[in-house]
């Protein structure tokens, strides 16, 4: 008897040691942090905790995806109303009046920063990234043939918001939604291609 009690007492030792290790790995805890940002070569970042420098290096491969994802929408939703309203009308005739006023008006916000450089030249820098389903909806007739279910677009513009804000606003993922958001961004190419 005292054998069996010693080996499930190992055990549960063993048990709660994995579940450590993998919260401690979870937060970041585990990984050495990057002593200077190889992309911009700052120091700063030394200045914060391990755990800070290492949780910020995740989110940024997925703010990589976002980056791009966003930016496809952008040229994808951009290209389409060119091509059926020309380039000097795509924006009046292609996005809704409300749309058009918030991003005027985000961009007439932005110039008053004269320190900070501009989003982009294109007006469509400067809409939400949820109302670009509002313009596609709008012109379903222009992006039915390929986008194929106007439910699924609203429903992933929705659903891609929701992490988009998290990422915007210096959140953490759980990893589980790092993997959705890994398989929502694969659906967008499969769509659009």
């Amino acid at each position: 008897m005292p054998d069996s009690v010693a080996l499930e007492a190992f055990f549960f030792r063993a048990l709660n040691a994995n579940a450590l290790v993998e919260s401690l790995d979870e937060e970041g805890r585990l990984d050495s942090p990057p002593t200077v940002d190889s992309e911009t070569g700052s120091e700063a970042l030394t200045s914060f905790s391990p755990k800070a420098q290492v949780q910020a290096h995740r989110m940024g491969e997925v703010y990589k995806l976002l980056y791009c994802l966003e930016n496809s929408v952008r040229e994808l939703v951009e290209s389409a109303l060119r091509e059926a309203y020309g380039a000097d009308d795509w924006w009046e005739k292609g996005v809704l009046e409300k749309i058009r006023k918030s991003a005027d008006n985000r961009k007439k916000d932005d110039l008053k920063a004269r320190w900070h450089g501009p989003r982009g030249e294109s007006p469509i820098n400067y809409v939400d990234f949820p109302q670009y389903a509002d313009v596609i909806v709008d012109q379903w007739t222009l992006f039915e043939d390929l986008l194929g279910d106007r439910d699924w677009v609203v429903s992933y513009f929705n659903e891609m918001n929701r992490t988009r804000r998290a990422l915007a606003h210096t959140g953490r993922l759980a990893a589980a939604d790092v993997s959705r958001m890994e398989l929502r961004v694969e659906d967008w190419i499969r769509v659009v291609g």
